[in-house]
């Protein structure tokens, strides 16, 4: 926000909350760069100057302003890097600027704001009279200058949206509108949208297009921020309220060590991703595949990538769009609607139980993918162009396996499973009684070595040592030892069967499990009683009064170290290895039907 001059002195009484301070540095870090608009303090119901002299209400200030804002537009002292600035309301205040959409690169907008803030420290000074004259001046200027078009070397930037940044510093909720006109021969052309400054850091992004088909943006127009109802008193702390261009992501390029992680879910776009045309304009008739986006998706579920939309559609043509192209039954949990897409992320994530982190988001709109970007700034981002060559990045170098083919069908019978709780009432236990859920243990062998590698690759939460195995690895443990067990675990139950969802390692001459991990999908329905009931026997047999747990503590595998708290083991003093009485029982252990031979047939 740019407010006009002569500026007020800063507002030193107001600490901007640390979390809402990073917020706001994290938006201003995605913009390529933004229109700076000169926002006034105006009055919604007076016209200026005549109002000064026939308003009942005009109160002046010390510079003769009537106290729209109680002191007008405040920058805020303790805001750092951000460019924050405070309004206190009065009765009918408003902020108003005239429209701007030439977009100004981030480094000069800097570079702006400093200049500015050195000349209205040399105007404050100066005799009233004189600062007004300098100060309208200035502000003609500064208005000129943010409509012209940047000049070389700076590329022409375009307006990806518009958005407006609040918290409100009183912690109270206030309702405003925000609204762009067209002045002159365009009057009765109007753009207006709702949004709502809060306790918490709050922002409306609104896409251009949303605009540019209400509003003649090439036209003189207007830009208000006004109130709703009574805000007299209303503290409001406002940051970027502008046209912006948001920063373009490099195609398919790791950011970090950490994105080199398998991608466990693809969430798509469909106007101009899936298909090339928009669905509202061409009907379900209308629109054609991209080749390369079909290829990716078939190859993607072989694979064993749960895929999923997040598409601003009609769900019902957009769903007889997908069905007649033969995709829709591929899609998990679907979010097509006109909200927000990083709450369709967010959705998504919390259907399958996974982390967003997870994800992949691929959109054809920069506005889009920036828009998911600042709400869940660990999921990974893709355009539309990047998928012709997706296939063969890590994010998705994963084995075709039975498991990895049969991952959708397995998360579609969870699904059924969580629906078939819903309607069996409170009773857990007795739930997954009736489930008829079987784990079957058995030795490690060729034939699953894939699976193993691929499941150590993709579980972190229930894995107890945070351990990766490499193909190599599995390989070497494929040789017979009788006193160390390597074991994988199979599970099913009446909806269908879960496949190979777990591998421990097992040293029965200390009476340790020296490393396991297993899927989440099957935690809490106790398996895992059931398989630590099942090797604690097997100690029990060899002599050992204890059963000991190896625990690496990661970023990610809190879960693990919770499953051991539930389990009853308890941490020696390091917190590495965690050990329980194996003739202690393990409360519902018989829920589930353990099938294994002795030593599971002589691993």
């Amino acid at each position: 926000m740019i407010e006009t001059l002569p500026s007020p002195p800063a507002a030193n009484d107001i600490v901007v909350s640390a979390g809402a301070l990073a917020k706001f540095m994290a938006f201003q870090d995605q913009l390529l760069g933004q229109s700076q608009i000169v926002w006034g303090e105006h009055c919604s119901e007076c016209a200026y100057p005549k109002c000064y002299e026939t308003c009942a209400f005009y109160t002046p200030r010390p510079d003769l302003h009537c106290r729209r804002f109680e002191a007008g537009i405040e920058p805020v002292e303790a805001a750092g890097a951000a460019r924050l600035h405070r309004i206190r309301f009065r009765q009918w205040g408003k902020l108003e600027g005239r429209g701007a959409v030439s977009i100004t690169p981030a480094a000069k907008v800097r570079a702006r704001d400093r200049f500015d803030a050195l000349v209205a420290g040399a105007v404050a000074p100066a005799p009233y009279a004189l600062a007004r004259k300098v100060a309208a001046q200035w502000n003609e200027y500064k208005q000129a200058r943010a409509q012209r078009p940047s000049a070389p070397p700076h590329r022409a930037l375009t307006p990806d949206a518009f958005a407006v940044e609040t918290w409100a510093a009183d912690g109270r909720r206030q309702a405003f509108t925000l609204t762009l006109l067209n002045v002159g021969e365009n009057t009765s052309r109007m753009f207006q949208r709702r949004f709502e400054a809060g306790p918490d850091y709050q922002r409306l992004t609104v896409p251009i297009g949303d605009i540019q088909s209400q509003v003649d943006l090439t036209a003189p127009f207007l830009v208000q921020i006004e109130p709703i109802g009574e805000a007299a008193g209303r503290d409001v702390v406002f940051g970027i309220c502008d046209f912006v261009s948001f920063k373009r992501e490099p195609a398919v390029k790791l950011k970090a060590d950490r994105d080199a992680r398998p991608v466990k879910v693809v969430v798509w776009d469909l106007d101009e991703t899936v298909w090339t045309g928009t669905l509202a304009e061409v009907g379900a008739q209308g629109v054609r595949t991209r080749p390369e986006v079909v290829a990716a998706i078939k190859a993607l579920d072989e694979r064993g990538v749960l895929q999923s939309i997040a598409s601003k559609n009609d769900v019902g043509e957009a769903m007889a769009a997908l069905t007649g192209l033969g995709l829709a039954e591929i899609f998990l949990h679907p979010q097509i609607h006109w909200n927000p897409k990083s709450q369709s992320v967010a959705r998504i994530a919390a259907a399958l139980d996974l982390g967003v982190d997870s994800l992949v988001f691929i959109d054809d709109q920069p506005f889009e993918r920036a828009e998911v970007s600042a709400s869940h700034p660990t999921v990974r981002l893709l355009a539309h162009t990047d998928v012709a060559g997706m296939l063969e990045h890590p994010w998705f170098d994963l084995p075709v396996t039975p498991e990895s083919r049969q991952r959708r069908a397995m998360y579609r019978a969870e699904a059924a499973r969580g629906g078939a709780f819903q309607s069996a009432g409170d009773d857990y236990p007795r739930f997954l009684r009736d489930c008829a859920i079987e784990v079957r243990i058995g030795a490690l062998c060729a034939t699953d070595a894939e699976r193993v590698y691929e499941l150590s690759q993709r579980t972190n939460q229930l894995n107890f040592r945070g351990a990766k195995y490499g193909r190599e690895d599995v390989q070497l443990m494929l040789a017979r030892d009788p006193d160390l067990l390597r074991l994988t675990i199979r599970c099913t139950d009446r909806f269908g069967d879960y496949g190979l969802i777990g591998f421990v390692v097992v040293d029965l001459r200390r009476g340790e499990i020296t490393d396991l991990f297993m899927s989440c999908r099957v935690q809490r329905k106790r398996v895992e009683q059931a398989v630590f009931a099942w090797i604690a026997r097997e100690a029990q047999a060899r002599g050992h009064a204890l059963l000991a747990v190896r625990h690496h503590p990661t970023d990610r595998n809190g879960a693990a170290r919770a499953m051991l708290e539930d389990l009853g083991f308890m941490a020696d003093a390091d917190g590495q290895v965690w050990r329980r009485e194996t003739a202690r029982p393990f409360e519902d252990s018989d829920v589930v039907r353990i099938l294994a031979g002795p030593l599971a047939e002589a691993a």
